[in-house]
Formats: C-alpha cells, sequence, structure tokens
C-alpha cells in the first residue's frame, strides 16, 4: 500500500513459513545479500496466485507525522506571525478605546 501515491497492489496466493532454515540452504542461499553482514532468520515464502493493481479513485491519500511537519512547517510559521500580529493590533485597539 502506498498511500501518499494512491496506490495498491492486490496479492492472492498462499504463505508458508519455512521452519529449517538449515535444512533448507539453498533457498537461505538465495535470499541472502552478499553485500549485508545480517543472515535471514525467519522466511515466509509466498505463492502467487494472481494480483491486481487497484483505482486510486477510493484511496485516501496518507502522510506520516514528518511529511506533515515538513509541508506545514511554513504555514505554523505565518500562523504564528498572524497570532502575533493580531495580539498587538489588539492591544493597539485597547490602548486607543482606553485612552
Amino acid at each position: 500500500m502506498d498511500y501518499p501515491n494512491r496506490r495498491r497492489v492486490k496479492i492472492w496466493g498462499r504463505a508458508r513459513v519455512v521452519e529449517d532454515l538449515e535444512e533448507n540452504a539453498a533457498l537461505l542461499a538465495r535470499l541472502q545479500d552478499p553485500s549485508y553482514r545480517g543472515r535471514p532468520e525467519h522466511v515466509l515464502l509466498f505463492e502467487i496466485d494472481a494480483w491486481d493493481v487497484n483505482c486510486p479513485q477510493h484511496i485516501t491519500a496518507r502522510y506520516d507525522d514528518a511529511t506533515v511537519a515538513k509541508v506545514t512547517e511554513g504555514l505554523q510559521e505565518k500562523l504564528k506571525a498572524a497570532l502575533e500580529e493580531n495580539a498587538r493590533l489588539q492591544a493597539k485597539v485597547a490602548e486607543l478605546t482606553q485612552g
């Protein structure tokens, strides 16, 4: 699921857990990345029967907190400046009406 770009792939099939990795050395060798020191500890093997790409019409775009914060940072600064200006203007109005 890719919420920000409103894309989704549906997959139909079966999954099985490969229990004994020692016994399945050939599979383990295929899964390992030679440039990475770590070794797979668990394997979940999927047999795909069908897949489909969904139309984005009914997928709501969603964003993580970091993305929202980055996009709204400028708006937050403008809001803060507007609130400060509003407070100054209200103080000025109060000063003029009392004096």
